[in-house]
C-alpha cells in the first residue's frame, strides 16, 4: 500500500510518500516534498501542480492522499492559499481523499509513536507530512 501525505501550509503543498504498513514502511520518491501554488494561481498555473501530482500518484500507485483538516475559524483559520489547495484537491485530485484532524494524529502518537521514523527538527513540514501519511498506513 502507498500513501502520500500532504500538510497544506499557505501555499505550500508539502508531501511525503510511504509505502507499507505503519509498523514496516518506507520511503517512495523523496525527492518529490513539496508542490508550490502561485499566490493569484491562473488555471494553467493548477493545471500543472496537479499533472505533476497526478504523475506521481500514478508511477508510485498511491492508494490514497491524506490531508490535514484546514482550519475554518478562529484566529489560527486557515490561509487563502490552504483554501484553495484543498478545493483543488477535492475538485481534481488523482487518487481519493481522506482529512485527518490533528487530535488523531496525537490519539496515533500516543499509540503508534514508536513505530515513526524520526526527523531533524528543522525539517518540521516535513515531519507534519509524514503524520499524515503514517496515519493512512495499515
Amino acid at each position: 500500500m502507498a500513501v502520500t501525505g500532504i500538510f497544506l501550509k499557505g501555499n505550500a503543498a508539502n508531501i511525503v510518500t510511504l509505502e507499507g504498513t505503519q509498523k514496516d514502511h518506507s520511503f517512495v520518491n523523496e525527492s518529490f516534498d513539496r508542490l508550490e501554488m502561485v499566490k493569484n494561481p491562473t488555471p494553467k498555473d493548477v493545471a500543472g501542480l496537479l499533472k505533476t501530482l497526478g504523475e506521481h500518484v500514478k508511477n508510485y500507485k498511491v492508494d490514497k492522499i491524506i490531508l490535514n483538516r484546514r482550519i475554518t475559524a478562529g484566529q489560527m483559520a486557515g490561509a487563502a492559499g490552504t483554501f484553495i489547495w484543498e478545493g483543488v484537491l477535492l475538485a481534481s485530485s488523482p487518487a481519493p481523499i481522506e482529512f485527518i484532524h490533528a487530535a488523531t494524529l496525537r490519539a496515533t502518537e500516543k499509540k503508534s509513536g514508536d513505530l515513526k521514523k524520526k526527523f531533524d527538527e528543522s525539517d518540521v513540514l516535513k515531519a507534519k507530512a509524514y503524520d499524515f501519511a503514517f496515519e493512512g498506513l495499515k
